[in-house]
């Protein structure tokens, strides 16, 4: 009798997770390393949003008098890979995000039409403040 062979291992690869970052973050300037952001914080940013070919569709910073947008950050007050990403900064950090389509207007992009479905999206943000 011979011995049974033993079936080959194939490794499988572990699934992605469900909620993996759909961003990259490149940070540009470093923040204050004593006041990270954490969900509810009232965050104040300095943004502009690029579409793939480099065209701007909404800034803050083109207006004589830059007024910060404000917000509380994790709570779906913006799009989420601005909600995921901005818990990752800290108080004066600027920082270079591209979102993917999923976390930034999906399938539907924006009802005004800047911003065509399935849109990767690029946004340079600086976080003037947080209370």
């Amino acid at each position: 009798m011979s011995a049974a062979t033993p079936a080959a291992v194939v490794p499988t690869p572990a699934p992605a997770p469900v909620d993996a970052p759909k961003y990259k973050k490149v940070t540009t300037k470093k923040g204050d390393k004593e006041r990270k952001l954490k969900k509810g914080d009232t965050v104040y940013v300095n943004y502009t949003g690029t579409l793939p070919d480099g065209k701007v569709f909404d800034t803050n910073m083109n207006k004589k008098k830059v007024s910060p947008l404000r917000f509380k950050v994790g709570t779906g007050r913006v799009i989420k890979g601005w909600d995921e990403a901005l818990l990752t900064m800290h108080v004066g950090e600027k920082a270079r995000l591209t979102i993917e389509a999923e976390w930034a207007y999906g399938k539907k992009g924006t009802p005004d039409g800047k911003i065509p479905p399935n849109t990767d999206l690029t946004f340079e943000i600086e976080v003037v403040s947080a209370d």
